[in-house]
């Protein structure tokens, strides 16, 4: 008897170990539309801090680009990159962006005349770790 539950216990913890769960990981700053149409021309480097929060990359040889990076990847499903980068002058104000947003202009109001530059979408290549996930796998599929 003592041996049968030997055996089951050894089974299930092998089907069990084979039912991982991924979880959802969420990184960076998260950036909506609705933000970027608030952004004007000439805004401060505060108030642009207050209504998009820090920067997730603001690079010391560069004090006037500030890059928002948000990624996303749903348990073991394609990884989902948004990017946004501004820029400002020496007085600290607004005066450019570019990234996967697009400021919307309000109705009745003349474009912005902030600088968008539209960028083709990055192709994402795998880790070592997954590349090497991936050849494990095939071994023993």
């Amino acid at each position: 008897m003592r041996k049968h539950l030997i055996l089951i216990t050894y089974f299930a913890s092998l089907f069990l170990s084979g039912c991982a769960y991924k979880i959802d990981i969420q990184q960076g700053n998260v950036i909506t539309q609705s933000q970027v149409d608030q952004l004007r021309p000439g805004m401060s480097a505060n108030k642009v801090r207050y209504l998009l929060g820090t920067p997730l990359l603001k690079d010391p040889l560069h004090p006037n680009r500030w890059d928002y990076v948000y990624s996303f990847q749903k348990g073991k499903g394609p990884r989902f990159i948004q990017h946004l980068t501004l820029f400002f002058d020496d007085q600290e104000r607004l005066v450019a962006l570019k990234g996967d947003f697009r400021p919307r202009p309000k109705p009745g109001l003349a474009e912005p005349e902030i600088t968008t530059v539209t960028i083709p979408p990055r192709k994402i290549e795998k880790g070592i770790f997954e590349l090497l996930g991936d050849f494990w796998r095939g071994l023993f599929s």
